[in-house]
């Protein structure tokens, strides 16, 4: 059953996939894009997206990569704060989104749909260094200056986001520091992306409990999907990426709407008139970015180029990247790692379902 956009705030289940011509907007969309432009418009953000350059790698995995020579440019972001641990602590001196302008909010906790008290200081953000068309940041409980590392209930704000949308080309994700995150303070990312990517419909296989393998990709990492509960899905996803956090292994972690994995297929006719009825979660632990930057060339890979979306700024590289050369970068970033937490995931899990039961 496809369900439709029924209120702001009804939770979208299911959509067409974005080939579709039958494509939906909810009233969540609709204000989150019209207000996002009107900012954009006005000058807000540090850089125009009017001159990115879009492609296709040729390939099984259809890498989509991104030109965007503004993003490179000096003073074009906010500062950089140096990173050294995954469990950096909080910072007050260093910039952080309480010293935001009122004119970046995108929408507050009414609009959120957040009735708590401890929610009063969330809030949607326009990210000034935009990825893409409609490019936010979430920021949760902005006044408890908590570090950024993910949240049970950071998780769970993110997944019921999502889930208010309507538009399959919705994309959000996490950055874990030494993930290539930049700011230390909890901060997920949401943008729309018109293209279509391979993890969308990637075939997984089962490893343990509600946890699968991405099967025959180059980032090799760890998938969960939807079934109907955000609040189990965000435990389940948490645990992992926990046990990350709390043994210093840098992650990255990307939402997108897709097909459920039992039905999941890499075929080129894939987009044809399908229904994307679950959200797809995928986790990455990662070789750890802290100090001078390696040479990926002219990317820095996070959360979007493990999802196969290659943010660019040097055109030769992007001009000459290969399927080869994206999958040598990310199997070298992913593959040791993956194999290193393999081993753990049936207990880590097996607690977490029996801690939600």
């Amino acid at each position: 059953m496809v369900m439709g956009c029924l209120t702001h705030g009804a939770l979208v289940l299911s959509v067409p996939a974005p080939s579709s011509v039958n494509r939906q907007h909810s009233e969540f969309d609709r204000i989150l894009q019209c207000r996002w432009k009107e900012a954009a418009d006005a000058g807000v953000c540090f850089y125009r997206l009017n001159r990115l350059q879009n492609k296709t790698i040729p390939g099984q995995y259809r890498f989509v990569a991104q030109y965007n020579p503004e993003k490179s440019k000096p003073g074009w972001r906010r500062p950089s704060q140096n990173l050294r641990k995954v469990n950096q602590a909080f910072d007050p001196l260093q910039f952080n989104f309480n010293q935001i302008h009122g004119r970046e909010v995108v929408m507050g906790p009414g609009e959120l749909l957040l009735d708590s008290d401890d929610e009063i200081d969330t809030f949607l953000i326009i990210n000034l260094s935009p990825l893409e068309f409609g490019s936010c940041l979430l920021v949760p409980k902005v006044s408890q200056n908590i570090p950024q590392r993910m949240t049970l209930n950071g998780l769970e704000l993110l997944l019921t986001t999502v889930l208010r949308s309507a538009d399959p080309r919705l994309k959000a994700g996490f950055s874990s520091p030494g993930g290539c995150a930049s700011i230390n303070h909890q901060h997920y990312h949401l943008y729309y992306l018109q293209e279509q990517l391979y993890l969308e419909t990637a075939p997984v296989e089962h490893i343990a409990g509600p946890c699968f393998a991405l099967k025959d990709y180059p980032a090799k990492g760890f998938a969960f999907q939807l079934d109907n509960d955000p609040t189990q899905l965000a435990r389940h996803v948490f645990t992992l990426a926990d046990y990350m956090r709390q043994n210093e292994i840098a992650h990255n972690m990307f939402i997108t709407r897709g097909t459920r994995f039992e039905g999941s297929s890499s075929d080129d006719d894939v987009h044809c008139e399908i229904i994307y009825d679950t959200l797809r979660v995928f986790l990455w632990a990662r070789e750890p970015a802290f100090g001078a930057k390696k040479d990926y060339g002219g990317m820095n890979p996070a959360l979007c180029e493990l999802a196969g979306h290659l943010l660019m700024t040097d055109h030769e590289e992007y001009e000459t990247m290969t399927e080869r050369m994206v999958s040598n970068i990310l199997d070298n970033l992913t593959a040791s790692l993956f194999q290193r937490l393999l081993p753990k995931i049936p207990q880590l899990l097996h607690d977490s379902c029996r801690d939600s039961s």
